[in-house]
Parts: structure tokens; C-alpha cells; sequence
């Protein structure tokens, strides 16, 4: 699959700092590689963003994303207390 960004997506990565901008390509990586990883913890959500997906980064931080005709598009990067 392919992955695509939105502009959100961008805004918030950009205020990462360098350090937890590898952890993110190494879940990303893993999510290219294997979507059920057990170290992504991904799982679906609910209510208003039913229709998107979210894994685990580190702590409570977590990647959002909907699959869209085969392409993962990356929504945002929040903290779970966040969805």
C-alpha cells in the first residue's frame, strides 16, 4: 500500500522533535510491512471517526489513518486522550 499525508498530518509531524520523528518511521515501517503488527496496537475508532484507524508511536501518542482505494492516508498525530 501506499502512503499519503494530509496537510494536518504535515503541520504536526513538523512540530516533532527529531528523536520521536524516528520512532514514528519505525512504526511506519512496520505498519508498510505488516498492519497487524502487535507492537502498532492499531484498532479502529469510534463515533465521529469511525472511519479511520489508529496506532501506537510511544506513551499515549498515536498515528490516525483512513485506508482510502488501497492508499493509507495519515489524518493526524495525537495523543490518545485526543480521539
Amino acid at each position: 500500500m501506499k502512503i499519503r499525508i494530509t496537510p494536518r498530518f504535515d503541520i504536526n509531524l513538523s512540530k516533532k522533535n527529531p528523536q520521536l520523528k524516528i520512532k514514528i518511521k519505525k512504526q511506519v515501517e512496520l505498519l508498510i510491512i505488516n498492519l497487524r503488527h502487535p507492537s502498532l496496537k492499531l484498532h479502529k475508532l469510534s463515533g465521529d471517526r469511525a472511519s479511520e484507524y489508529s496506532f501506537w508511536i510511544e506513551g499515549n501518542l498515536r498515528i490516525t489513518f483512513m485506508i482510502v482505494d488501497n492508499i493509507i492516508l495519515f489524518t493526524d498525530i495525537i495523543t490518545h486522550d485526543e480521539y
